[in-house]
């Protein structure tokens, strides 16, 4: 590897804030980058070396690692991501969250492939990164403020209207366990709660401006693989849908395979009327006033909107993508269809994951349907699906921890054990967070969310391709292959089916990791379109990147050292077993109710089966689902594998 001061691909340095102290130093990317690559790779090993199992979410000892990739900041084709990982005050374990963003690239170009933050302030702080000058600024007067105008405010503050910004909103400040981080205006690392870490350390933002650049090893060679790849995409499949409506334009076939959550998935598909009324395409095309794209990214899935009529009338936003038409809108059974739009820009600026709020409402408003709760419980107010107003103000008092929003902002789990009553059942968690993906009838899409190893989550292990059409046996065949570890099969596509599945979610596991460590955005990979960026692709541009010759075996073999470590982070501080990747219990034990698949339900012998299948490829316990350390050995965790069986936990 090159030295530092010469890096390639990487930035070279990692910037370390303690807060407690005021204490900024940094160290050299390459501690990290030979074995973990970069973004939640390097993350998850800072976490797992400095977090011990007494550190609690909240406590000053926690780390917060903002990441940009190996990618980021080059030309590859959508290299738009950054990442933010921590351990999670939702689930207890591994918390990770991606979201496109310009501060990644700005990241980079100060000098830094990440920012490690711990301690807690005394005060409302912000930190102010201009290249090498590192300074952390007094915050008081923004504390309490709304992610945007706290956005505006800071850019008059430094007078630069182009500078980019991690901001926090109410609800991080009021230690909200589903909070996230916002991107200047619009774009949110929304899963784990990283927004309420913030708070816990009075760390209002963080704000970067870098005048250098990325440097490549061998720029021709990188050149053209990154040429290739986006000559790829104008006849793409999902280009043009992506382009003109983003991944809202998958309504009509989540119908079909009833992946649309409907009054807290009591049922699995909407209401043929009302999925009419609120067509986000209709919307779309009705109020859209231009585009806007993040560097990199080849597709451009956003749309700029203006509703000048309606319930939002005045309000200009940038389109929401599908969580918070499936979370939301359709959990809720709101039928306005600006609903979506205006429910995910306040959501924004408060700052509060949306599928965090969807879910722990959803929990709320159905048990109050079935008399768990009564008004006496809901400060005196009658819950009403669909209640668009209602919903709004639901949402504020969470944010503000008011009255039963107080016990709701602890999230549906822990609300759900408050309560008791037998409220659990209609609390849809994966390891404790809100899970708003419908797992019956598609068995990876199912398998993928539910291992998930920050807990219900399609972005790290589901195959999405399975639920939204797009299947190809004989692409899927070349595509989903590694050499050694699976070969893909006719009728592994069925998504009804569980033959193949556990070989098709390691698949994505590694994929998915690849893509956050090298910055690439899911929608440019093989994930959502076949024709797109795999494993071979992104070996191609690391190596040309960086100088480091790598393989699409070595790509696999890094991911699955990152998944096992992030499993072992879970097992310090948590008890997940293999009781934590069952399917929750509506979706272990209700059949599909209506649609294209009604009558279809989890056969619990199947499901076992198919997981045991997926602990075996894995080298992990069926018993238990803990590593091996026969597995633990032969990915260079050796040390992991010594404290995995001190405490207990090591794989049989």
């Amino acid at each position: 590897m090159t030295s530092d001061n010469n890096s390639y691909g990487y930035a070279g340095k990692i910037l370390r804030i303690n807060l407690s102290n005021g204490k900024i130093s940094t160290e050299q990317t390459s501690k990290y980058s030979k074995e973990w690559l970069g973004g939640p790779g390097i993350a998850i090993k800072i976490l797992y070396d400095e977090v011990r199992e007494w550190v609690k979410p909240f406590d000053p000892a926690n780390r917060i690692v903002f990441a940009a990739g190996v990618l980021q900041g080059t030309l590859a084709p959508g290299a738009c991501k950054m990442t933010i990982s921590t351990l999670s005050p939702v689930t207890g374990g591994w918390g990770t969250g991606a979201s496109d963003s310009h501060f990644g690239g700005e990241l980079k170009c100060a000098g830094y492939d990440a920012v490690v933050v711990f301690g807690k302030s005394r005060k409302p702080v912000y930190i102010w990164i201009k290249d090498d000058k590192v300074e952390i600024r007094d915050a008081s007067n923004l504390w309490g403020k709304e992610t945007y105008e706290t956005f505006s405010l800071l850019k008059e503050e430094i007078n630069d209207p182009t500078i980019h910004a991690l901001l926090i909103g109410p609800s991080g400040e009021n230690l909200v366990r589903g909070s996230c981080v916002i991107q200047d205006t619009g774009r949110a690392f929304g899963r784990c709660g990283p927004g309420a870490v913030m708070g816990s350390k009075n760390l209002k933002a963080i704000m970067v401006k870098g005048k250098g650049s990325v440097k490549m090893a061998d720029p021709e060679r990188f050149m053209a693989c990154a040429v290739e790849l986006k000559s790829r995409v104008p006849n793409a499949r999902v280009t043009k849908p992506l382009r003109d409506v983003g991944t809202l334009g998958i309504l009509k076939p989540k119908q079909d395979v009833c992946g649309v959550m409907y009054k807290n998935a009591q049922e699995v598909k909407l209401p043929d009327e009302m999925a009419e009324k609120i067509d986000p395409v209709k919307t779309i095309k009705k109020y859209k006033i231009g585009r806007k794209c993040f560097p990199g990214c080849p597709i451009g899935c956003s749309q700029v909107l203006h509703f000048y009529d309606g319930s939002f009338k005045g309000l200009t936003v940038t389109n929401n993508q599908w969580e918070t038409l499936g979370t939301l809108q359709g959990r809720l059974a709101v039928e306005d269809p600006q609903f979506m739009f205006g429910v995910n820009d306040y959501c924004n600026k408060l700052g509060i994951d949306v599928d965090f709020a969807g879910g722990t409402l959803g929990w709320a408003y159905e048990c109050a349907q079935r008399g768990i709760l009564t008004e006496s419980d809901t400060d005196g107010e009658k819950l009403e699906w669909g209640n668009m107003e209602q919903i709004m103000k639901w949402i504020k008092k969470i944010v503000y921890r008011e009255g039963f929003g107080d016990i709701l902002a602890e999230g549906c789990k822990r609300a759900s054990e408050k309560i008791g009553r037998d409220s659990g059942y209609y609390c849809l968690n994966i390891k404790g967070q809100e899970l708003y993906e419908p797992c019956r009838g598609s068995m990876a899409w199912g398998l993928g969310a539910i291992v998930s190893t920050r807990g219900g989550g399609h972005t790290n292990s589901a195959p999405v391709l399975e639920t939204v059409g797009g299947l190809d046996a004989a692409k899927m065949q070349k595509v989903y292959h590694i050499e050694h570890m699976y070969q893909f099969e006719p009728g592994d596509e069925n998504p009804l089916g569980y033959k193949g599945k556990p070989k098709m979610v390691m698949f994505t596991e590694a994929l998915q990791r690849m893509a956050n460590c090298l910055s690439v955005c899911h929608f440019s990979t093989v994930w959502f379109d076949l024709d797109f960026m795999s494993l071979p692709e992104m070996a191609e541009l690391y190596s040309s990147a960086t100088g480091i010759e790598t393989t699409e075996n070595d790509l696999f073999d890094i991911a699955m050292r990152q998944l096992n470590i992030e499993k072992a982070f879970n097992l310090r501080h948590t008890d997940y077993d293999r009781k934590d990747d069952m399917p929750t219990p509506r979706d272990l034990n209700e059949p599909i109710p209506t649609g294209n698949l009604a009558g279809w339900q989890i056969e619990e012998d199947k499901w076992n089966k198919m997981l045991d299948e997926y602990y075996e490829i894995h080298g992990w316990d069926k018993k238990t689902s803990y590593p091996k350390k026969e597995i633990l050995k032969k990915l260079n965790l050796e040390y992991v594998a010594d404290e995995m069986e001190m405490i207990g936990k090591l794989g049989k």
